[in-house]
């Protein structure tokens, strides 16, 4: 008995050795032997990666205002088992129906798929604006934040954290900045040109999650840190976009054409200060158009035959090799060329005239005569040339169409005179070869990339002489003066330009009743600032050519006029109109000759108010003091800038975002748009020229203001006042 007791012992104690020596073995082959390839294995079930993205860089406007910038946003997630046991169905999709505005039934179809943990919700713009987070929170509840994402576990829904590109100035500058697609792939404008720059190197996390998919704590983590993208400047002023878009936005209401296009530069430097093309669309919704022709930046993309806005060229070039005599005389009307008849616009003409009136009337025989007779076919393609006309201008933005030159016959020299038949140029062409003559008659690289380095030799030429190029000017503010271009004449401003309206080229000969509109213009003439070109295709003009000049050349006045005040550009005063009888008389301004009758301002910031004010007063000047403070924190005109008599200069004493806007009336757009920025006020234009009326509004915190605008005379805002002012914080109440 004792003996089988022993047996079945020692066979269980065999048995549980040889357990163990199965466990140990078993052990060691795994943590030991089989090592590496269970680790591998472990690390391929736990482990996780996760992308960390780079910020895209900031793109800026010439005054660091940004144009295109990283926003927070949301991918909009559901999970269908949580609203399943939540028994949520209809709120939720109702609720997301609401937020998104996806129809309800494709939202219940999301939501009934139960088999997936958590499907997404893509919207129109595939992430949702971080401006709808408090109408989330309202809808479902409140959150839990999980570091990447939100979960409102009320509901079953959740929030998963991202960033995409918003445009702060919607439409403005579309076509030059391009925009991000739904996959966030850079699209056209500066996105395209430079996303290698802008979008920055991704970076990578890499580490193990647990069954619940969440990170361990104590496990290695390797991370490599994401390279953020360079920020761009640009040469556009955003405030001259806006003149721009408001002006052709008229345009397009009022004439209906299929397309519309502008460019403002500043001639010294050949930069680009707007550029608009329309139709266009907004890049934050770029999906939201009628017409897919409205992405398509159409000031570069768009060649035309110019018309006789191109005449500038034959002008320059016959003036430089002294053979334009403007008193010498031809018979207008006609002219014949090998295999070709060359009208005026006036078929029969204006009998005998005068190469001068010639111009003025845009007579396209007088033209004829100088390109063709006598400068000839091998100096006229030699300044269209040297005038950039047979070559892309180079700017930095992609889709710029290629220019056409066709100098094979004579009729094709004969109509390149004037800028029809066998021409073929863009808008920023035709602004860059004015722009050469307003800054003295050289060429320079056309750009839009802000960049402080000067111009090579290679970018910058001679193309005529600086007193041909002055010659030039003081003929086209006579065509302003006298000839076609009367509706572009701005009251206190030289004005020198050209207009343009050329037949459209059909398969055979030209369309009828179908014009290219044009007008390119620059002022002040004698110091040109700014170079307008305005091109306006197939405008609806009835069959009636001839209402033409009201098509570009109002818009012309329009955004050169503000561009100048913006500008700080004041008028002449021997160039303005007398006031209409029974108006408020202007301020009666001095002759140059009696420039004693100004001063200048001196520097106030940091010094105290009562002894700045008294030292305006005792240069005749009229103090207006913003806040309640005892010491100037900034000042506006700034130390060194002529005023008359008992004009303003501002004081701005406190930082309380409640202190009075002044009166304004009277004042230039640029200098009302500063005081509303000294004071924080969201300015909205309507008109051009200066301020004759204000209203302010308030929307929640943000405090704004509505200046109108009137074109006529500058006048002082304060004239015959002798006291300082001073505006306050206004009280509030609380109701």
């Amino acid at each position: 008995m004792n003996r089988r007791i022993r047996l079945r012992v020692f066979a269980l104690g065999m048995i549980m050795v040889f357990v163990f020596l199965v466990l140990i073995i078993r052990t060691f082959w795994i943590q030991v032997i089989s090592y590496d390839f269970y680790m591998e294995h472990n690390i391929k079930t736990w482990a996780r990666s996760e992308v960390l993205l780079a910020k895209r860089g900031t793109i800026y406007d010439r005054n660091q205002k940004p144009l295109a910038l990283e926003a927070s946003a949301y991918n909009l997630v559901v999970f269908p088992q949580e609203i399943e046991q939540l028994k949520q169905q209809s709120r939720v999709a109702e609720g997301l129906h609401q937020i998104t505005g996806k129809p309800l039934p494709e939202l219940n179809d999301l939501i009934s798929r139960t088999k997936q943990r958590q499907v997404e919700v893509r919207t129109e713009g595939w992430l949702m604006d971080y401006s709808k987070l408090d109408e989330f929170r309202t809808l479902f509840g409140k959150e839990l934040d999980y570091g990447e994402w939100l979960h409102f576990p009320d509901y079953g829904v959740g929030l998963m954290k991202s960033s995409k590109r918003y445009y702060p100035y919607n439409q403005l500058a579309a076509h030059v900045l391009g925009y991000i697609n739904k996959e966030g792939q850079a699209v056209s404008g500066i996105e395209g040109k430079f996303n290698e720059q802008l979008q920055g190197v991704n970076g990578k996390a890499a580490f193990l999650r647990d069954n619940r998919g969440n990170p361990i704590a104590l496990a290695s983590r390797s991370t490599t840190p994401p390279i953020d993208g360079k920020s761009v400047s640009l040469t556009i002023d955003i405030e001259v976009q806006r003149f721009v878009d408001e002006a052709m936005t008229r345009v397009m209401k009022q004439w209906q054409p299929a397309r519309a296009m502008a460019v403002v530069m500043d001639p010294h430097s050949m930069e680009v200060l707007a550029m608009s093309s329309k139709p266009d669309f907004n890049p934050n919704r770029y999906w939201d158009i009628s017409n897919i022709g409205a992405l398509t930046n159409d000031t570069l993309h768009f060649g035309y035959e110019p018309g006789s806005t191109f005449k500038i060229v034959t002008l320059a070039a016959a003036i430089e090799e002294n053979v334009f005599r403007p008193d010498d005389t031809f018979v207008s009307g006609s002219i014949k060329v090998p295999g070709n008849i060359i009208h005026d616009v006036k078929k029969d003409g204006w009998g005998t005239i005068s190469y001068q009136q010639g111009l003025e009337k845009s007579s396209n025989v007088a033209f004829v005569k100088l390109g063709l007779e006598k400068l000839g076919k091998e100096k006229l393609y030699n300044y269209i040339d040297r005038f950039g006309f047979t070559y892309p201008t180079g700017i930095e933005l992609s889709g710029e169409a290629e220019p056409l030159i066709r100098f094979e016959r004579p009729s094709e020299i004969a109509t390149a005179t004037f800028g029809q038949g066998s021409v073929r140029v863009n808008t920023l062409q035709l602004a860059a070869a004015y722009a050469s003559i307003a800054n003295g008659g050289r060429w320079m690289q056309t750009s839009i990339l802000k960049d402080d380095s000067t111009p090579n030799a290679q970018t910058e030429r001679q193309v005529v002489s600086p007193t041909t190029a002055k010659e030039v000017t003081e003929r086209l503010e006579q065509v302003i003066l006298k000839g076609t271009g009367k509706p572009a004449i701005i009251d206190g401003y030289r004005v020198a330009g050209k207009t343009g309206t050329a037949q459209k080229p059909a398969k055979r000969g030209y369309k009828k009743g179908n014009w290219l509109i044009s007008f390119v213009g620059y002022a002040p003439a004698d110091n040109p600032k700014a170079v307008v070109a305005i091109v306006v295709d197939e405008p609806d003009l009835g069959g009636d050519f001839t209402l033409g000049g009201q098509v570009a050349m109002p818009a012309f006045r329009s955004i050169m006029l503000s561009t100048l005040q913006y500008m700080g550009i004041k008028p002449d005063p021997s160039l303005l109109p007398p006031n209409d009888e029974g108006s408020e008389p202007p301020v009666k301004y001095n002759s140059k000759a009696e420039a004693k009758n100004t001063a200048v301002v001196g520097n106030y910031k940091s010094k105290p108010v009562k002894e700045s004010v008294q030292a305006i007063k005792d240069r005749r000047m009229h103090a207006v003091v913003l806040g309640k403070g005892t010491q100037v924190l900034e000042q506006y005109p700034q130390q060194g800038e002529e005023l008359y008599e008992q004009q303003p200069v501002y004081l701005l004493t406190s930082k309380e975002k409640d202190i009075s806007l002044p009166s304004l009336a009277g004042l230039s757009l640029r200098d009302a748009l500063t005081i509303c920025q000294l004071l924080d006020r969201k300015a909205t234009i309507i008109g051009e020229g200066y301020v004759v009326k204000q209203e302010e509004s308030t929307a929640g915190e943000q405090r704004s203001v509505t200046l109108y605008l009137q074109a006529g005379s500058y006048r002082n805002p304060q004239q015959g006042s002798t006291s300082s002012e001073t505006l306050a914080p206004t009280k509030t109440e609380n109701k």
